[in-house]
């Protein structure tokens, strides 16, 4: 047995950090690209372009479509060649992560990540999730490290909107869950190796969800007031390192290649979040494991609290048809999804099963019926 572990290069977060970014970023060189979309540069990426500037960097600020599509991540590494960018640095979520990975590894340069949510996971990891430049699931893409370096500024997760500190959490739940499935399944990892779990990588999967469980009232108290606290920057490491790195040195099963799957449909399920989608799925890897009865509720009535979907309403699929399930369960046992690291085949079938069973048990154990 091969078993292997990958992590960022350095993870920083604190709070006030990004007035002392430049430090952590000037060994990789003196010039680069930021990447950051609109909103994210009018709300804070202007001045923290100032500050890197007036620390002695020369920075090319590079406006992000909004997609993490191929052909976004090519237009952005011609900017890099043509600027002979020593480094590129996200500013932003998820896809800006994803794209930012993408570009770096293209023009082999450093990758920093400045993540302005704790909505999911991204940040630490070594893969990118590429769409198109209609929003449908392409692929994974993985790469030969992890990013060069993470700087989580607490202010900044604390400053936004609590719904996407809430959508981490439910990134971040599904992690222990999937981790725990591959480890019975003794299937390989999320890395690009094919090698095994390592206790390392289950040791900080297990802490993600112990965080979760034993501060997540407090840091969302603290998140809708927008102020730091310890239990907050419990939540924001629980969220973006231990359910990144966890999840890619452990493996993802059934819960993310729902996320994938609902890409089949279009409609008002593609107004949920990443990390509201995933909730859901969670519950269905659970059914498809066989959890008892007690393990089921444990996380349905956690996500409930959150106010996060917990039923086939709540993800805008009431009126779902069973054609309408199966495209999803087919896309979601599609060649190369993590659904099938459950360690038991699974087929379409039993996946429009699952939703259901998911769906029908949510709502009798919350008297929705």
């Amino acid at each position: 047995m091969i078993t292997a572990f990958a992590s960022p290069s350095t993870y920083v977060q604190g709070d006030q950090l990004l007035k002392q970014a430049a430090r952590y970023i000037a060994p990789f060189g003196d010039h680069g690209l930021l990447l950051a979309d609109d909103i994210v540069w009018g709300l804070i990426g202007e001045e923290f372009y100032k500050d890197l500037t007036a620390d002695g960097l020369k920075i090319e600020h590079i406006h992000f479509n909004g997609e993490s599509s191929p052909e976004e991540i090519d237009r952005i590494k011609a900017i890099g060649e043509e600027k002979d960018a020593k480094f590129v640095i996200a500013l932003g979520g998820g896809k800006t992560n994803d794209t930012t990975k993408a570009v770096g590894d293209r023009l082999h340069v450093p990758v920093v990540i400045v993540p302005t949510l704790a909505s999911n996971d991204s940040p630490c990891t070594r893969l990118s999730v590429i769409y198109s430049a209609n929003g449908e699931f392409l692929k994974y893409q993985f790469y030969d490290k992890n990013p060069d370096l993470v700087l989580v500024d607490s202010s900044v997760i604390a400053g936004a909107p609590v719904r996407f500190l809430i959508d981490g959490i439910a990134d971040a739940l599904s992690t222990n869950v999937e981790a725990q499935t591959v480890a019975r399944a003794r299937a390989t990892t999320l890395l690009p190796l094919q090698t095994d779990q390592t206790a390392a990588g289950i040791a900080l999967a297990e802490k993600c969800e112990e965080l979760l469980f034993t501060y997540t009232d407090q840091a969302v108290a603290a998140a809708a007031d927008h102020v730091v606290t310890p239990a907050l920057a419990h939540i924001i490491e629980a969220n973006i390192l231990l359910s990144g790195v966890g999840a890619e040195s452990s493996g993802l099963a059934a819960a993310h290649s729902f996320q994938n799957g609902l890409t089949a449909l279009s409609g008002d399920v593609h107004r949920m979040s990443h990390g509201q989608k995933v909730s859901f799925g969670t519950l269905v890897n659970l059914i498809l494991e066989g959890a008892s009865d007690e393990r089921f509720a444990r996380y349905l009535n956690f996500e409930a609290k959150l106010g996060l979907p917990t039923t086939l309403a709540d993800l805008h699929l009431a009126d779902a048809t069973d054609e309408d399930l199966l495209k999803v369960a087919t896309l979601t046992t599609q060649e190369g999804e993590t659904i099938h690291n459950m360690g038991f085949p699974v087929t379409p079938r039993d996946v429009v099963a699952a939703i259901k069973a998911a769906d029908s048990l949510s709502r009798r154990i919350q008297g929705l019926d």
